[in-house]
């Protein structure tokens, strides 16, 4: 299985609050794309504001968390690919393209193709 993964962060300007209201349109317009893609599987995750996450921060060494990660499931990575070059595929990326522009940090965002090695499975 191959998956499309998005780690993004927000702007340094954008709030928390901001950036969940705007993530949860990012959420519906990101499924609508999925779906005119024909992608096997689609899962957004947002950081939670824990001391644990900072706990790993300081002891671990890390940077800051992501605050949001999106995955894209993909079977057919050529079919899935060809349909961003055709309608509705190509004005859905657009859209998700501009929305992005106004809400997360691109240039410390993560956005990348991956094989998944699944381990356990229950």
């Amino acid at each position: 299985m191959i998956k499309f993964i998005q780690c993004v962060k927000k702007k340094p300007e954008v709030s928390i609050q901001d950036f969940r209201r705007s993530w949860k349109i990012y959420q519906a317009k990101a499924t609508e794309l999925a779906k005119a893609m024909n992608v096997t599987g689609l899962t957004f995750c947002t950081t939670l504001n824990v001391e644990e996450n900072l706990q790993v921060m300081l002891t671990r060494g890390t940077s800051e968390p992501f605050d949001g990660v999106a995955e894209f499931r993909i079977s057919n990575a050529p079919r899935t690919i060809e349909a961003l070059s055709r309608e509705p595929g190509k004005s859905l990326m657009e859209d998700l393209q501009k929305l992005q522009t106004e809400f997360l940090d691109m240039e410390t965002s993560a956005f990348f193709f991956a094989a998944e090695e699944v381990a356990i499975r229950r």
